[in-house]
């Protein structure tokens, strides 16, 4: 005689969730979700970012229910999907951040100090031509991003990212 989903270990669950059995993962997601969402606020997330990797781990562990191994404890395999989504959440946000952050462009200590537009158009000529005339654009004709988008018909985070990488390189150089 089989046991009730609820009286099962997590082991029995993971490995009826990997059966097909889908209900098992609601009852994990009771057992575990406080768990999951406590380490993720101790990890220093905001309540809702918080939420999210909860969402995220208990989707992945349906996603590589087929992976788990019995002879390993289910709720270390939970803690371990847990860690990998969190790392990947703020790996994510960083790159996020790193894509769309206006400072990494704008900020003085980042950008070359030159004396004048002469000295400013000698040190572009290092770039590739595309690059050499979005630099123009929003330093010296001090266009906004969104409006040389729209004059090269270019999304607004491709000109982002070039003027960026344009401005390491000069940095390089200076």
């Amino acid at each position: 005689m089989t046991k009730k989903l609820t009286e099962q270990t997590d082991e029995e669950l993971l490995l009826s969730l990997a059966e097909g059995e889908t209900k098992a993962l609601d009852i994990l997601f009771l057992r575990h979700s406080g768990r999951v969402l406590a380490y993720a606020l101790k990890k220093g997330l905001s309540p809702e970012r918080a939420d999210d990797v909860l969402q995220i781990v208990f989707l992945q562990l349906h996603r590589k229910k087929h992976l788990y191994d019995p002879k390993h404890a289910a709720l270390a395999w939970i803690y371990v999907i847990t860690r990998s989504e969190l790392k990947d959440y703020r790996n994510r946000e960083i790159k996020d951040f790193k894509e769309w952050d206006d400072s990494l462009s704008q900020t003085a200590e980042m950008a070359p100090m030159l004396e004048t537009k002469d000295e400013a158009l000698g040190l572009l000529s290092g770039l590739r031509e595309k690059d050499q005339e979005i630099v123009k654009m929003r330093y010296l004709d001090e266009m906004e991003y969104a409006e040389i988008a729209k004059v090269l018909n270019e999304s607004e985070g491709n000109i982002r990212q070039i003027v960026s990488r344009s401005l390491r390189l000069l940095r390089g150089r200076s």
